[in-house]
């Protein structure tokens, strides 16, 4: 029997082996389902063939999975951002739980969720379809927003602005674990920023309006960057003071 204790679970141990193997069989339901579809236009397409093994036959057929493969992801992507807006944890700005939690549980299967489309989503970012993901994953994102990475975690605690730029391989975590505790964050990036590629953001931080983090910079837990500033470096740190772009 599992019993809540201030928010900890008595049992967790045993319930986390569990979960795991539900986790397993999730990822089979989560890849699968969508190969419904992707089968459907492969059989139609496919069919246009002569059927004798031939070049012209063989090419079809290539041809045929191939845009099969994309109706897969395409529905891969729809589905796990569904479940994740679900699922996902809704709270103002900070929240804190024990590792052993439904909370802490919700958040794994949000995490996994978005892992899930990592085979495919690397092929679309940057693109309006990897930013339609991340909106029904529940991020919030701007106008004209580029998002190069599949590292966005836990999009739900991300907060994009206007015109915004993240580079290829950048990570934004809006978690962490302190004291035996999952702590989620959130994260704002303001207009016209731009996260460099390969650079880290931490949960809790804050971008500002016109700012920049260089690449490969590694932004920590809770650091604001203020607006019109160039930060970089591990951790990253003030550069430069941008110049002002209405003058």
């Amino acid at each position: 029997m599992i019993e809540l204790d201030g928010g900890y679970m008595k049992g967790f141990t045993q319930l986390q082996a569990f979960l795991t193997i539900c986790l397993i069989l999730m990822m089979g339901i989560v890849w699968g389902l969508p190969i419904a579809p992707a089968l459907y236009v492969f059989d139609y397409l496919d069919a246009y063939g002569a059927n004798d093994r031939g070049w012209l036959d063989l090419a079809i057929t290539g041809f045929s999975a191939s845009i099969a493969f994309l109706v897969w992801g395409f529905f891969l992507l729809v589905l796990s951002g569904c479940l994740q807006f679900i699922i996902h944890l809704r709270f103002e700005d900070k929240i804190e739980a024990p590792l052993a939690s439904l909370t802490t549980i919700r958040w794994a299967i949000c995490g996994q969720l978005h892992r899930s489309t990592h085979p495919f989503l690397t092929h679309v970012v940057p693109s309006f379809f990897a930013n339609g993901y991340y909106r029904l994953a529940g991020c919030k994102i701007g106008k004209n927003v580029n998002i190069n990475t599949v590292a966005l975690n836990d999009p739900s605690l991300v907060e994009i602005g206007d015109n915004v730029v993240i580079g290829g391989g950048a990570t934004i975590n809006g978690h962490l674990v302190e004291r035996n505790m999952i702590v989620l964050e959130k994260v704002t990036i303001g207009h016209s920023a731009l996260v460099g590629g390969g650079s880290m953001v931490g949960p809790g931080s804050r971008i500002g309006n016109q700012s920049v983090l260089a690449n490969r910079a590694v932004l920590p837990k809770r650091k604001v960057i203020p607006d019109d500033e160039t930060w970089g470096g591990i951790p990253a740190r003030f550069i430069y003071k941008n110049q002002d772009s209405s003058k």
